[in-house]
C-alpha cells in the first residue's frame, strides 16, 4: 500500500508552540503557546490531550456552548506515557492543553471550540497548528504517524474505550459480517491504513491478536473492542471519537491513522501508582502493534 504526503487542513497559522520536557505547573502569560505543553518526538506516534487543562483566566469568559467538564488526570497521563517510552530510548509527540475547557473545547472546529469568543480563536489555531506540525515531523522521518487523541470517561463498565469513528451498530456489524476493505473500513479512523491494503482488515484491526484492543487488554487492561469484547452491548455508553480524531485521519492527512482513546477513571487515571502502571502497559502494547503495522503495510516506504 502507497500512502501520499500530508495535506493541509483550513484553520492553521504558522505559529510555532513552544516546546517543554514536562508538565508547567506555574500560572502561563496570557495568549501564548504556553498553554500548552508539547514535546517534539522521536517516533511516528502523536498523541493530543484536549481537555485535562486546568488554568482559568479570569479575563476569559467562561464558554456559553457546549461541554465543560475536564478529563481529569489525562495530561498527567500523557506525560506518564511520555516517560514510559523513554525507558525504552523513545518519546512520543505530545501536545497538551492546559487551558480548562470550560474556556475552549479544543475538541471541536473552532466555532463550536469558542463559542465563537474572539479571545480564544488564537489558542486553538495554536493547538492545532501543533498538532499539524507534529504529524508532519513524524511523517518526513518515518513515513507516516499514528494518532491518539486521549480522553478520559466515567461510564458504568470500567474499560477504555476506543474510538474508530464508528458508532456502536456499526462495530457490531463490523463484527457479525466481516467485509472486505471498502464502504465501512472508509468511514474509519484506519482509513488511511487499510486503502489498497490486502493485509490487514477491520476484522484484524477490531478484534485479532495485534489490535490495539486486544494488546492492551491482554496487558491487563480491557477495552472495546478488543478480541474478548469485540462491541459495547445494548445501553451501554461508547465514545466513538470526535473532531479531531475526524481530521487528522481523515483524506487530508493520507499518512495519518489512528484513534481516540477513553479511559476509565478507576484503573488507569486515578492515582499516580496507576497511571504509571499503564502507562507501562500502553507503550508496550503500542511498540508491538506498530511492528505488526510496519510488517503488513508500506507506511514507512518514503
Amino acid at each position: 500500500m502507497a500512502l501520499f504526503q500530508v495535506g493541509c487542513a483550513e484553520n492553521t497559522t504558522n505559529i510555532t508552540p513552544k516546546t517543554t520536557s514536562g508538565p508547567s505547573l506555574a500560572t502561563q502569560p496570557k495568549f501564548a503557546a504556553s498553554w500548552l505543553d508539547t514535546v517534539d518526538g522521536n517516533m511516528p506516534l502523536v498523541i493530543s490531550a484536549p481537555h485535562g487543562g486546568s488554568i482559568k483566566p479570569d479575563d476569559i469568559p467562561d464558554k456559553t456552548c457546549g461541554a465543560k467538564v475536564q478529563d481529569s488526570n489525562t495530561a498527567d497521563l500523557a506525560f506518564e506515557i511520555k516517560n514510559a517510552f523513554a525507558r525504552e530510548g523513545k518519546t512520543p509527540h505530545l501536545i497538551v492543553a492546559r487551558i480548562a475547557r470550560t474556556k475552549i473545547d479544543l475538541n471541536r472546529d473552532k466555532a463550536v471550540a469558542t463559542c465563537e469568543n474572539p479571545l480564544m480563536e488564537e489558542t486553538w489555531e495554536q493547538y492545532h497548528t501543533a498538532i499539524e506540525q507534529a504529524l508532519k515531523e513524524a511523517i518526513d522521518k518515518f513515513g507516516y504517524a499514528m494518532y491518539i487523541d486521549l480522553h478520559g470517561q466515567s461510564h458504568p463498565v470500567k474499560r477504555l474505550e476506543l474510538g474508530y469513528l464508528l458508532r456502536t451498530p456499526a462495530l457490531r456489524q463490523s463484527y457479525e459480517a466481516p467485509q472486505t476493505n471498502g464502504e465501512r473500513a472508509g468511514q474509519t479512523s484506519l482509513r488511511n491504513l487499510l486503502k489498497d491494503n490486502d493485509k490487514l482488515s477491520l476484522e484484524s484491526l477490531f478484534t485479532g491478536d495485534k489490535a490495539l484492543g486486544t494488546l492492551l487488554a491482554k496487558a491487563g487492561f480491557p477495552g472495546v473492542p478488543s478480541q474478548s469484547d469485540p462491541f459495547p452491548q445494548e445501553g451501554e455508553p461508547y465514545f466513538n471519537g470526535g473532531y479531531n480524531t475526524r481530521r487528522y485521519t481523515s483524506a487530508d492527512y493520507p499518512k495519518v491513522f489512528g484513534l481516540q482513546i477513553e479511559a476509565n477513571f478507576d484503573g488507569v487515571r486515578d492515582t499516580a501508582e496507576n497511571r504509571k502502571k499503564f502507562a507501562a502497559a500502553f507503550a508496550k502494547s503500542i511498540n508491538e502493534y506498530l511492528v505488526f503495522i510496519e510488517a503488513n503495510s508500506s507506511l514507512n516506504a518514503n
